[in-house]
């Protein structure tokens, strides 16, 4: 998208303020009304990605469970744009949900674009699909055949319709005859240029499979669908798939607020787009996924907002706003009755009270729920945020299968959510807590159920072993682990220290991948530096002891959460040892020689000049049980202070 001067009746440009009517403001959500399974349709931007941004797919993007990319299909010198081409980019996300839609247009250069002659342009739409056909990783979902054409297409002696758009349709068809074609892309949605293009191409048999416009302003997208189903009914087409292939605010510089995002996404989800994708308005930071990411490749508002939305799974239920054409408070939800929990997450531009009545709740969450309302703040685009922020936890009782939920808009720019669980007491498996000093099968985590003893990206045990809920078990060949983590899983076990005292902590983990790693906390207080573990082996069946560090425990009960950091680490168990105890000789322990070691960060280099991660410590003891999970290997290592100070080395060795 480019900055344009837009006017239609189906698109309204304003400043996003609160507003001030006295109207009914209350959101009215249906837990147990299915509309449709969950794909988290808008979880997308155009340009998102580059060759090297976002910078760790496994950390900013596979959490996002992302539907589609729009990318253009080359990139480079000569071309519109300079970095990011569809085969460049789709590679990165291979191990995510998403797909690729690929922008034919931008296999020109110029704004708007050069259009040579149609011969040179069909060689090129060929070379892109014979790369297309060619490529090793097939998750593209379409050609776009052109972009904004009221603005872009500016031959004299070319009709778009019948010329640019019939014989480019035409020519996929002969070459690539299963692809899915997108268009027309319309900056904005027109009704009337709309209606010629769908009237040309229903007697001209070239529809594309799925309608495509950019939509700026939510308050205008439902208009603008029903009149496009309208033309459907008129012209006898049969239901198209739509995808809105850019979106965001008319102001800009709101690009991924989540206050202004949930409008868009809860009326894409209630009337049924297939995808749409955030806009690139800051054309200087492509694979920011639409301002989710600062400038600086942090996390901003807007992605945690995101991140609600892709851990949602089962379906999408209905909520009915107080105005679906408008931008004021709206909301979207899910269910999912096999890991029994709801999450509805509400904003848009209306400010104060907002009561969220909730009925037909489903019979799995019983006569009792626990509710957590948290919010996510919002300054600007590149501001980043650390986390989400709880605004209260509370147990209600379920009457008539309905609660009311009060949420307080503080901001417009905010977004909240309204998670929902049965009111099950978290307790230890097997009834009684673990025993420290002692070993803590992974496994064995409470009882209690997602957000409360566990939080899993999915539903599924993808390891199928032990047990029947989301959390993903493995077998080890003498017993189970815990398998296929993912950075911000987590889960809680309920332990009892049976004396005050420093303990020795170690665990048996196994990974393939170059890092791994995971954080221990008790009673949410971390309680070590996160354990990051190198690659055992190629597969993830062969396990190694490591030693993690002590540290000091109280006498009494306590809970002990075992969180991922990095994704793709086995864990079979942390065994817990009070310190002096020589009993336990099974785990190396490395040994280590340096001049001095002082409380702090160092970055760990080999001498080979290689940067090999970053540990802290404050003890000698501690700095080798870092430097020997971190490099899993012996050796002599340089550490260099990340503040002031002088590097020293470090000789790892096996005792």
């Amino acid at each position: 998208m480019h900055c344009k001067a837009i006017t239609s009746a189906f698109v309204v440009i304003s400043c996003f303020f609160a507003s001030t009517s006295l109207a009914e403001t209350s959101l009215h959500v249906r837990l147990g009304d299915s509309i449709r399974p969950v794909t988290h349709v808008a979880t997308g931007s155009l340009y998102g990605l580059t060759e090297t941004y976002p910078v760790d797919i496994a950390r900013d993007v596979e959490p996002l469970k992302p539907n589609a990319f729009l990318a253009p299909a080359r990139s480079g010198q000569g071309r519109q744009q300079p970095i990011g081409g569809a085969f460049l980019v789709s590679p990165r996300i291979e191990n995510t949900t998403a797909k690729i839609h690929i922008r034919l247009a931008d296999i020109l250069p110029g704004w708007p674009y050069n259009f040579k002659d149609m011969n040179h342009w069909l060689s090129e739409v060929e070379s892109v699909i014979e790369d297309r056909k060619a490529a090793k990783v097939q998750n593209f979902d379409g050609y776009e055949i052109w972009n904004e054409p009221g603005g872009t297409w500016t031959s004299t002696t070319i009709d778009f319709n019948s010329g640019l758009w019939k014989t480019t349709y035409d020519f996929i068809r002969q070459k690539d005859p299963e692809a899915r074609i997108i268009g027309p892309s319309y900056a904005w949605y027109n009704s009337s240029r709309m209606e010629a293009f769908i009237k040309y191409c229903s007697e001209n048999d070239c529809l594309p499979d799925v309608i495509s416009w950019h939509q700026w302003g939510s308050e205008g997208f439902v208009g603008a669908i029903e009149h496009y189903r309208s033309l459907e009914k008129k012209y006898n087409v049969t239901p198209r798939a739509v995808s809105i292939n850019e979106y965001s605010s008319g102001t800009h510089t709101l690009e991924g607020c989540p206050g202004v995002s949930v409008p868009f996404i809860a009326k894409f989800e209630r009337h049924g787009v297939e995808s749409a994708m955030i806009s690139w308005w800051f054309t200087n930071l492509p694979g920011r996924l639409g301002s989710l990411l600062t400038a600086k490749n942090e996390r901003g508002g807007g992605w945690y907002l995101y991140k609600w939305y892709g851990d949602m799974s089962g379906y999408m239920a209905k909520v009915i706003p107080p105005n679906d054409k408008s931008d004021s408070v709206d909301g979207f939800a899910a269910v999912d009755l096999q890991r029994k929990v709801a999450s509805i997450v509400v904003g848009g531009n209306t400010l104060g009270e907002v009561p969220v009545k909730i009925d037909n709740i489903p019979e799995v969450f019983g006569n009792k729920v626990n509710v957590d309302v948290e919010y996510v703040v919002w300054v600007d685009k590149d501001s980043a945020v650390a986390s989400t922020i709880l605004e209260s936890s509370q147990e209600y009782e379920v009457s008539n299968s309905s609660i009311t939920i009060p949420i307080h808009i503080q901001n417009v720019y905010y977004a909240y959510r309204i998670y929902i669980t049965p009111s099950i007491p978290q307790a230890p498996f097997g009834e009684e807590a673990k025993s420290i000093p002692g070993k803590i099968e992974s496994e064995n985590y409470d009882l209690g159920g997602e957000g409360k003893s566990y939080h899993d990206m999915d539903a599924e045990n993808r390891g199928g072993m032990y047990r029947e809920d989301g959390v993903d078990i493995v077998e080890t060949g003498d017993g189970y682990a815990l398998g296929y983590t993912v950075a911000d899983e987590w889960t809680e076990y309920t332990i009892h220290v049976d004396s005050n005292g420093v303990y020795n902590v170690d665990a048996r983990v196994a990974t393939a991948m170059d890092t791994a790693g995971f954080e221990l906390y008790i009673d949410e207080k971390r309680i070590l530096d996160p354990i990051f573990v190198a690659k055992v082996d190629s597969t993830f069946d062969t396990y190694k002891e490591i030693a993690l560090g002590s540290v000091e425990l109280d006498r009494g009960e306590h809970v002990l959460k075992l969180k991922i950091v990095k994704s793709y680490i086995n864990i079979d168990w942390i065994q817990f040892r009070l310190a002096g105890n020589e009993e336990h000789t099974s785990i190396k322990t490395p040994s280590m020689q340096f001049q001095k070691a002082i409380s702090a960060e160092y970055r760990v280099f080999d001498f080979q000049g290689n940067w090999l991660g970053t540990i802290s410590g404050k003890s000698r003891e501690e700095l080798q049980f870092k430097i020997g999970n971190l490099v899993n290997r012996n050796g002599v290592f340089l550490l260099k202070p990340l503040k002031s100070g002088k590097g020293f080395r470090i000789q790892v060795l096996d005792k």
